[in-house]
């Protein structure tokens, strides 16, 4: 659905928008900006614009940062991208910039805070929906909804 979301968006003319919503120190995000580059590089296809925003400043920071550990980036990202997309510091593993270029990474709280500006043709808040009570997903998914183009697609988790 994510893919038809953004092929969407380019049959319109435009480039698609992606929200992460919750993205933690930004695995989800930089994942699908190596998987929308190497996509862009093979069929010439837009790149989306990828928005990803969190809660804490200690891991908006860090996802800032593209440092990760060795345990931390060989969770389901192949070797072909590790070594393409990241450089060695000690043990740990950092984005390149071109790669962290590709994401802008923004504090934001969920429930206080307004939703980035524009509409997105996707949101993902898969992880974040775990900390939320009943009542407090009820006041985040009118945001959501409100952020998002008529006909976007939201992927949940953890609901």
């Amino acid at each position: 659905m994510l893919a038809e979301a953004v092929a969407d968006a380019e049959r319109d003319g435009r480039r698609a928008r992606i929200w992460c919503a919750g993205c933690s120190t930004g695995q989800e995000p930089l994942s699908l900006a190596m998987q929308f580059a190497e996509r862009r590089e093979t069929s010439g296809a837009l790149m989306p614009e990828i928005v990803a925003t969190d809660v804490s400043d200690a891991a908006v920071a860090r996802a800032r940062s593209g440092r990760f550990s060795q345990f931390e980036i060989q969770r389901g990202l192949p070797v072909r991208r590790m070594i393409r997309w990241f450089d060695t510091t000690g043990s740990d593993w950092v984005a390149k910039p071109d790669l962290l270029g590709m994401v802008a990474f923004r504090r934001m709280n969920l429930v206080s805070d307004p939703a980035p500006p524009g509409q997105f043709d996707v949101v993902l808040c898969r992880n974040v929906l775990l900390y939320l009570s009943t009542d407090t997903k009820a006041e985040v998914f009118p945001k959501i909804a409100k952020a998002m183009k008529p006909g976007g697609v939201l992927v949940m988790g953890g609901g």
